[in-house]
């Protein structure tokens, strides 16, 4: 996968580098050409998208026997063209970051009816929220941060799926 992905800036690096070397028009003043040239640097800082991703978690379009060849990998199917699937981190909860500073996990006794509306909501929507991603909401005088993360095994689920953790300020 690493491989995969280094290919994106590699290119971006040669198109920055030709951008030097682009003859500017006649009426073109040195301020534009190093406007041109700041530019294109900034797309080298740009985050590059995942090609494809399963439930928030980014991913590469492979064949599943490319991606069964990579060590902690499992093909999902799902956003790829026909005969590819979308080869992700395979969901493991140690790869879950820690609690967040100045947090703790919240009681499932605390946890209101409107709190588990909103946890259902941020878990359906992988797009706005992807894995390890974090809102904040409040309700009533209590402050609640939600984060996406692989929860184990559950009575609903029966291997390592993605959820959605509360937290409450400590």
């Amino acid at each position: 996968m690493a491989r995969v992905r280094g290919a994106a800036p590699t290119l971006l690096v040669l198109v920055a580098g030709c951008v030097g070397v682009i003859q500017a028009p006649a009426t073109t003043g040195p301020a534009d050409a190093g406007t041109a040239l700041a530019d294109a640097g900034a797309a080298l800082d740009a985050p590059v998208p995942p090609e494809c991703e399963w439930g928030g978690a980014p991913g590469t379009c492979l064949m599943v026997s490319a991606c069964a060849a990579i060590a902690d990998h499992t093909p999902e199917p799902g956003s790829c063209p026909s005969g590819l699937e979308c080869c992700i981190d395979t969901p493991n909860v140690a790869d879950n970051p820690p609690i967040p500073a100045g947090y703790k996990l919240m009681m499932q006794s605390q946890v209101t009816a409107a709190m588990t509306d909103w946890a259902v909501m941020i878990l359906h929507d992988p797009v706005t929220y992807p894995m390890f991603s974090t809102t904040t909401r409040t309700f009533g005088p209590l402050m609640v941060l939600a984060r996406v993360e692989w929860h184990p095994p559950d009575f609903q689920n029966g291997g390592v799926h993605r959820g959605v953790t509360l937290y409450v300020p400590l």
